[in-house]
């Protein structure tokens, strides 16, 4: 830890769709593919909030593409459980998981992500480690500087690298279904005191045993990182569920 007093870290008030850009076409892919992977991909690297409506025509006019494409992606995010449809005028938004699911989806990522973790220390290669290295180092001067978008980004980043080093494709479809309903929320839950010096404390013992070839290790330090978070994760969606019951119509 490194003692620092807790304040508000940037990006918190950053819109998620500025982040993003229009969408580039790739032979062989469909557009619907691509709008779908590309906001799939934004959930897990928490561009979006719990409770954030997610727009049809926002989502077309930013990605640059029509509105067919992207209803059939939105409608395969909710299917997955990204996305859910809310209040009287039945728009899509970024789910809240209640108590149960969080503990749920906890013990899913201890179970999957300990798992693939200790898998790669032996499937790992130099230039797969050359890459969690660059993202670790990116997490470490955004924790350094607060800043939650390239923090986030390269949280992910650096999960998806090791967990993919383990060579598990199906495993790791499974551990990004779980992270695309967990991203949203570790956004919110880096305003919690000291929740970037805990979180780097177990990134960086879990880079130390990738380094050392430690799989035990290594399994320890993801655990201690989904725990720590789950705990901050619990206490966010207290508080925001608190708030909402005060303001029942900002989400309406």
């Amino acid at each position: 830890m490194t003692g620092k007093a807790p304040h508000s870290p940037k990006g918190l008030a950053t819109d998620g769709w500025s982040r993003m850009r229009p969408l580039a076409l790739k032979e062989g892919a469909t557009a619907q593919s691509l709008i779908y992977g590309a906001l799939r991909e934004a959930l897990m690297s928490g561009y979006f909030r719990p409770g954030e409506e997610i727009s049809l025509r926002k989502a077309a006019f930013v990605l640059g593409t029509s509105v067919t494409p992207v209803r059939e992606a939105l409608r395969q995010l909710q299917s997955d459980g990204a996305l859910e449809v809310f209040g009287g005028n039945r728009v899509l938004r970024v789910p809240i998981p209640t108590d149960a699911e969080l503990l749920d989806i906890r013990d899913i990522r201890i179970n999957l992500e300990g798992f693939a973790a200790a898998l790669a220390i032996s499937e790992g290669n130099p230039p797969q480690m050359r890459l969690i290295n660059n993202a670790f180092d990116l997490m470490q001067r955004a924790a350094e500087t607060d800043d939650v978008d390239m923090y986030l980004e390269n949280n992910w980043r650096f999960h998806s690298l090791i967990y993919g080093a383990a060579g598990r494709p199906v495993l790791l479809s499974l551990i990004e279904a779980m992270w695309v309903r967990i991203g949203p929320l570790i956004r919110l839950a880096v305003i919690r005191p000291y929740h970037f010096d805990s979180s780097m404390d177990s990134h960086r013992a879990a880079l130390e045993a990738l380094r050392e070839g430690n799989a035990e290790a290594l399994r320890n330090a993801i655990v201690r990182d989904i725990r720590d978070a789950a705990n901050d994760l619990k206490r966010t969606v207290l508080g925001w569920h608190a708030e909402n019951t005060l303001n029942p119509n900002e989400n309406d």
